[in-house]
């Protein structure tokens, strides 16, 4: 099985999405359609390089191959390598947490195959209010994947909407 290969650079911020930010996202392209769901996530006891999750009954792992020493839009650029490993039970079991989530997607599409989406995603996580932005670029090589985050970063100018860079992390 070949992992998806990915660079992300993703903050995340505790409260409601503020308006500023719902308007910034809107004001990107037309209407886009939300999509809503509760993923689990197993809560990591030894390493947050690894994330193991149950999304809409599909097994997902991710580990983050490396943290890179390049900013963008103040966030920190991750690579990570994704897998789907089958079905799971959905019910919660200690160990795991839920993450309801709504999210909103725009994509940006680059030479051949490789494209770049941005999210914007209220989530709540043990009743909790929280929001998300991401920069998630994919590609064949690790060069198509920087092309796509370079050009995704520059179509929707992430700097205007002034994320600190000590909420850049992944979802580990």
């Amino acid at each position: 099985m070949t992992p998806d290969r990915t660079l992300e650079v993703r903050w995340f911020l505790p409260g409601a999405i503020p308006e500023t930010a719902a308007a910034w996202f809107d004001s990107l392209g037309p209407d886009v359609t939300p999509e809503s769901r509760t993923d689990r996530y197993l809560v990591p006891t030894e390493s947050a390089d690894l994330g193991l999750k149950v999304r809409e009954g599909r097994v997902e792992a991710k580990q983050r191959t490396r943290t890179l020493h390049a900013t963008l839009a103040n966030g920190r650029v991750e690579a990570w390598r994704k897998w789907s490993l089958g079905t799971a039970d959905a019910h919660p079991e200690p160990g795991w947490l839920s993450v309801a989530k709504t999210r909103r997607q725009r994509h940006v599409r680059v030479a051949g195959r490789a494209r770049c989406s941005l999210e914007l995603a209220a989530l709540t996580v043990g009743g909790e209010p929280w929001w998300s932005v991401c920069l998630e670029a994919s590609g064949e090589t690790a060069a198509a994947r920087w092309r796509a985050l370079r050009a995704g970063a520059r179509r929707w100018n992430v700097g205007e909407l002034t994320l600190p860079p000590e909420a850049s992390k992944g979802y580990p």
